[in-house]
């Protein structure tokens, strides 16, 4: 870094104020001293414009001793100007220093146009020339722009700074920039004083400001963090202490640094215990354990928060938390193939699970996650590639396994074998969905529905929109009742199988309004289970009816949704709800009413009523359970109750839910960030 003073000693008229250094002995006298200490350079440049470079020996007020090349010069002071470098190397060259000095003679004469020119050229000719940036640092700002004002203030600090008290400058020009709001401006004039005047009074006050500007403001998180981490730590008594600590923990948390923003909120939290932002660190902390999976300390954290906190906003941040601590979420760190779940199906009390790279079995009873190697092990190395798996189907003696581009795979329990279905036994490629029964085996596939009945040695049955009544090609779904097949395409257009007839339908409703797109079929109790979605009024539900299709009623569950990508993600299961009744307060008995005598038992009128309706049928009472991209529903059709918990949140992106499946009293649902469960209990 560049340090120089220069000291000139003429019997000419003092320069003013424009000039950077002024004439005064005491400042020689104290360059005398120091370089007692430390070996000075110096720039001796004479009125007839000549100059050297030597060593300083000393002064006194009227002469002053240099050596140069190996002699001791001792010259009088008067005539000549002293520059005292830091750093020879960036000392001006005599071209650069006399556009300098013209520059400083034309402010005399009060030509700053010109002087400004001048200074130009000194720093066209010597680009480091500190005092050369400062004067016209100095017009730039008597003009009123700021912007080069500063540059030019930038270029000195950076050059020289302790020659030059730019702390007032810059905190002026940071001043005036916060109060417009322009905050990129305020924090850069701040950071050029904690930079380059790290000693200044003012540098505990504006590392605080700073730090919480670029947090707030800029919402820079790694250099708002690096600035408030090193406040407290030089700083801490200072009134910004308390936000900063709280600030700090915050970031660490919405940066991942979860152990550090635990013991950062740990301390906050003793230090600062009746803090406006107590319940938000008591939050924050909660969040971090749920990330980190420890879901007893963040349960405890937010219902610390729920108890003692009258705030409504607080206590909803609270429940999302505690709902968040329901879940468990298993990933390829517990044996998943993968963490995006393409399918999964029930097998008694374990789980199959499809993946890009394969299935895996799991044992779930008594809420154990234990995996079973062996046959997936089978299915996975039965192909020359590991399956790509879209769908998965099972029973007490066998596994259907669809690919996205291999066909299906079929694997005996009774024998432990393998079979192939591939393309050349007329099977199509992408198998999206399979469904079975004791008779036979439907599969949905990118090309129409496959037939395969059982113990028949015939070729397996292909249904299209050619061949037959199936009214799409593209099937995305099937469901299968004792007499008919459901089919829901890729455009959610709904097919109807009947198997007595062996025909293919289209399936109409009036409660499946145009508009509606089916996405998911499900039986409960004898009812028909299918969810759907409205693209144009950005609506999602479900419709519910009998086997036949008969007595259909549809119920929407969100509406505003904006992503088609949310709005087709919805699935649906159900069970008979076998919660215990409520018994409702018996009602008071009826007021019996007085006949009135002028009218007749047998009036015509009331003769010509007509006659009530039978009672409708009594529904069954389902349980439903549906679930979103966002949420999992809980609904008991009898008593109209509703329940819902937000998604698990996972670090690892956006969560995209693919299926779910209800067993042991246990949600498990399918989404593309790894497989998650709750109890349904």
């Amino acid at each position: 870094m560049l340090h120089q003073k220069s000291v000139k000693y003429t019997h000419t008229k003092k320069q003013k104020t424009y000039q950077l250094f002024a004439l005064i002995v005491p400042v020689l006298l104290l360059l005398c001293q120091s370089a007692v200490y430390s070996e000075q350079y110096v720039i001796v440049e004479s009125e007839n414009g000549d100059r050297l470079t030597a060593t300083w020996l000393g002064g006194t007020d009227t002469y002053f001793e240099i050596e140069y090349n190996g002699q001791s010069l001792k010259l009088p002071v008067t005539g000549y100007t002293l520059i005292f470098p830091s750093n020879l190397a960036h000392v001006p060259d005599r071209t650069a220093t006399k556009y300098y000095n013209r520059g400083l003679d034309l402010l005399e004469l009060g030509l700053p146009e010109l002087a400004q020119r001048r200074f130009e050229e000194a720093i066209e000719e010597y680009p480091k020339y500190p005092a050369a940036h400062y004067q016209l640092g100095l017009l730039y700002k008597a003009n009123g722009d700021t912007v080069n004002a500063l540059e030019r203030f930038r270029s000195a600090a950076i050059l020289d700074a302790p020659s030059f008290d730019l702390v007032p400058l810059f905190h002026e020009f940071g001043d005036i920039a916060l109060a417009n709001e322009d905050y990129a401006v305020a924090v850069d004039s701040y950071q050029l004083i904690l930079t380059y005047y790290p000693e200044h009074t003012d540098v505990p006050m504006l590392s605080y400001l700073t730090g919480f500007l670029l947090v707030e403001q800029l919402e820079d998180q790694n250099a708002g963090l690096l600035l408030l981490e090193s406040a407290i730590k030089e700083y801490p008594d200072m009134a910004g202490h308390e936000k900063a600590l709280f600030l700090i923990g915050k970031l660490q948390a919405e940066t991942d640094l979860l152990e550090n923003a635990l013991h950062t909120l740990d301390g906050f939290i003793t230090r600062y215990p009746g803090s406006e932002w107590i319940y938000d660190a008591h939050l924050i902390r909660a969040a971090a354990n749920l990330k980190l999976g420890r879901l007893e300390e963040a349960a405890r954290e937010a219902t610390h928060v729920d108890d003692i906190s009258d705030d409504v906003e607080i206590e909803e941040r609270a429940k999302k938390i505690l709902d968040q601590t329901k879940w468990t979420i298993y990933t390829e760190a517990d044996g998943l193939p993968d963490n995006q779940i393409q399918a999964i199906t029930t097998d008694g009390t374990q789980l199959w699970i499809g993946t890009p790279k394969g299935v895996m079995q799991f044992q779930t009873v008594h809420g154990k996650w234990i995996p079973i190697e062996g046959p997936a092990q089978l299915i996975n190395t039965a192909l020359e590639n590991v399956p790509d798996v879209g769908a998965i189907a099972t029973n007490e003696q066998e596994v259907w396994v669809g690919t996205r581009s291999q066909g299906a795979l079929h694997y005996s329990k009774l024998t432990g074998k393998i079979e192939l279905y591939s393309p050349t036994d007329g099977l199509p490629t992408w198998v999206k969905d399979i469904k079975m029964d004791e008779t036979e085996i439907w599969f949905a596939t990118d090309v129409g529905i496959i037939r395969k009945i059982r113990g028949s040695d015939g070729p397996l049955l292909r249904y299209n929109s050619y061949n037959s009544g199936l009214p799409a090609d593209n099937i995305e779904t099937l469901l299968l009742t004792p007499k008919t097949v459901w089919a829901a395409s890729a455009d959610g257009v709904i097919g109807i199988f009947d198997r007595e007839i062996e025909e293919w339908g289209s399936y109409h409703s009036i409660a499946i309004r145009e508009g509606m797109t089916i996405v998911g079929l499900d039986t409960a109790e004898e009812q028909l289970l299918f969810t759907w979605f409205n693209a144009e009024e950005k609506s999602r539900g479900y419709f519910q009816a009998d086997f036949d299709g008969l007595n259909g009623k549809s119920m929407t569950l969100d509406t505003g949704i904006e992503d088609e990508n949310d709005l087709r993600n919805i699935y649906i299961r159900g069970a008979l709800d076998t919660s215990p009744i409520v018994q409702e307060e018996p009602e008071a008995p009826p007021i019996e009413e007085t006949p009135d005598p002028t009218i007749s038992e047998f009036s015509s009128e009331i003769a010509g009523l007509e006659v009530e309706p039978p009672p409708p049928k009594p529904q069954i009472p389902l349980v439903l359970w549906i679930t979103t991209n966002d949420d999992f529903y809980t609904y008991h059709t009898r008593s109209q109750a509703w329940e819902y918990v937000a998604m698990p949140q996972i670090t690892r992106g956006e969560l995209t839910t693919k299926a779910l499946v209800v067993i042991n009293n246990r949600v498990w649902i399918a989404t593309s960030n790894g497989l998650v469960s709750t109890s349904v209990q």
